[in-house]
């Protein structure tokens, strides 16, 4: 039988962590743990720990949540979830604390994690999150849509709007943050878990497939 293993997608800001997310989840059939739309869904829901999320991006200086808000988040919604599937992780961890953590929550040796490395150059990461849009109900990501003649979401007619961390106040203080405090996790995954480099400058679909195959040779 072979071993359950789990994903996380590590990237900067705009690299398309998420895009590229859902479409492994639709190949591969892992549990897409977004992490991003799972704190804002329980900001969203008013509870305790959510209007402590609110607090922090309401400050608009492009901050991470602290490690014991999230740990505690992530650990109640993995008991949830539960360890029957392969999870993927999306925004979590952040840092080399949160990596640890998720290592005793999963239950899992480092072997057992693959770890997809997003690079994309610095220019683009801010072009990308400057024109970013996404639908207020179904979450799709779309890049200029105005200059598209796109004017709601084509798969379900959601607003489009601008994530209050992609307004251009944010963008630099975001890649700051993820340049000091996530980004040695890469090196951190080079001795702990499978790191597999993807080149994130191409199109989304040029990604995917990058992605797909060397996730089939991992997985075969």
């Amino acid at each position: 039988m072979q071993t359950l293993k789990h994903l996380i997608i590590l990237g900067p800001p705009g690299s398309g962590k998420g895009t590229q997310a859902r479409m492994i989840e639709e190949e591969f059939g892992f549990f897409f743990f977004g992490t991003g739309d799972l704190l804002r869904q329980e900001a969203e829901s008013g509870s305790e720990i959510g209007q402590k999320f609110q607090a922090v991006w309401d400050r608009g200086k492009g901050e991470l949540i602290s490690n014991d808000l999230v740990d505690d988040f992530v650990v109640k919604k993995v008991k949830e979830i539960g360890l029957s599937k392969g999870i993927m992780f999306d925004g979590y961890p952040r840092t080399i604390r949160q990596a640890e953590n998720l290592e005793k929550i999963l239950k899992v040796i480092p072997e057992n994690l693959i770890v997809l490395n997003i690079e994309v150059s610095a220019g683009l990461l801010i072009e990308r999150m400057e024109t970013r849009r996404v639908c207020s109900k179904c979450d799709k990501v779309f890049f200029r849509p105005e200059e598209n003649g796109i004017k709601e979401c084509n798969e379900c007619g959601g607003k489009l709007i601008q994530r209050q961390e992609d307004s251009s106040g944010v963008i630099s203080k975001r890649i700051e943050v993820y340049e000091q405090q996530t980004k040695p996790l890469v090196e951190f995954y080079k001795t702990h878990g499978t790191l597999v480099n993807i080149n994130g400058n191409p199109s989304i679909d040029e990604v995917s497939k990058e992605i797909s195959e060397k996730l089939k040779e991992i997985l075969k």
